[in-house]
């Protein structure tokens, strides 16, 4: 990326905005019935006949959505008026995102035994990484009148260090798939207890991602406010967001909608040659 600040700042600004327009096209379409690019009609049945909406894989899927969009609201809480340690932040959140994936594939099923072996060793922290705990959630934090929690304990997510980031406190505290070491400093990983509605988890997740984006463009609102290193950061939690939600979301659609014009077209044959012959 150009290191010239007018230049990274109408990167960001363009590509920001680039970003929320895809989003709310893709929750749309999802939310159905709509035309994809005003070629295909794509409605709730239609979406059970693509390989990406197959009922096996549609629960982890869904899963991982949740618990992406359970952690951004985090992400969005740390330094709101910091764009560099807001971008850090993300960025680190989206890698352990991928390889929380990597882990629990969004295809369903899970990783090799070979893999498994070796996953825990992707989870030890170096000497110099923070010692902060993987956020969890407790009973405490599940609507506990203050007056029943005892002294010293947990209270509106503050301890005796400060304040602490938001937790997922709907749910329990921790996945049961986890793998022995598998801790993660920004994703919050609870124990869900039913299959989330994918539809409904996907149109949420893209709110957030929106606002993720309209962070940005407020975090960074002239070129005034480019520092060193900024660019780089942003293309990078850009260029893991298009790969985690666009990627295969956007080519699901296009392959769907290449196949369906072209038996279209194939009806559309028979119906003319069957009027000249």
């Amino acid at each position: 990326m150009s290191q010239n600040p007018n230049t990274i700042f109408q990167q960001i600004q363009e590509m920001s905005l680039k970003r929320i327009s895809t989003l709310s096209y893709l929750r749309k379409v999802h939310d159905g019935p709509a035309y994809w690019y005003n070629t295909l009609l794509f409605t709730k049945v239609d979406f059970t006949k693509l390989s990406y909406f197959e009922t096996k894989k549609l629960a982890r899927r869904a899963s991982n959505f949740l618990v992406l969009g359970l952690s951004l609201p985090t992400i969005l809480d740390i330094n709101p008026s910091n764009p560099v340690e807001y971008l850090r932040a993300l960025n680190s959140l989206l890698a352990e995102f991928e390889s929380y994936q990597q882990v629990h594939p969004p295809e369903g099923g899970s990783a090799s035994s070979l893999s498994r072996a070796r996953i825990p060793q992707m989870f030890k922290r170096s000497a110099h990484v923070s010692t902060k705990g993987r956020r969890t959630s407790s009973a405490t934090d599940i609507g506990l009148p203050l007056s029943s929690i005892e002294p010293g304990e947990q209270k509106l997510g503050i301890n005796a260090t400060g304040p602490m980031l938001p937790t997922a406190a709907s749910f329990p505290a921790s996945d049961p798939d986890l793998l022995p070491g598998e801790e993660y400093n920004y994703l919050l990983t609870p124990s869900l207890p039913f299959d989330p509605d994918f539809f409904e988890t996907f149109a949420t997740l893209c709110d957030v991602l929106i606002e993720c984006y309209t962070r940005v463009i407020s975090l960074i609102p002239t070129p005034a406010a480019v520092v060193p290193g900024i660019g780089d950061t942003f293309a990078k939690a850009d260029a893991r967001l298009r790969k985690v939600i666009f990627a295969n979301v956007v080519r699901e659609f296009e392959d769907a909608s290449r196949a369906g014009a072209k038996s279209e077209f194939a009806g559309l044959g028979k119906v003319v040659l069957g009027g000249l012959m």
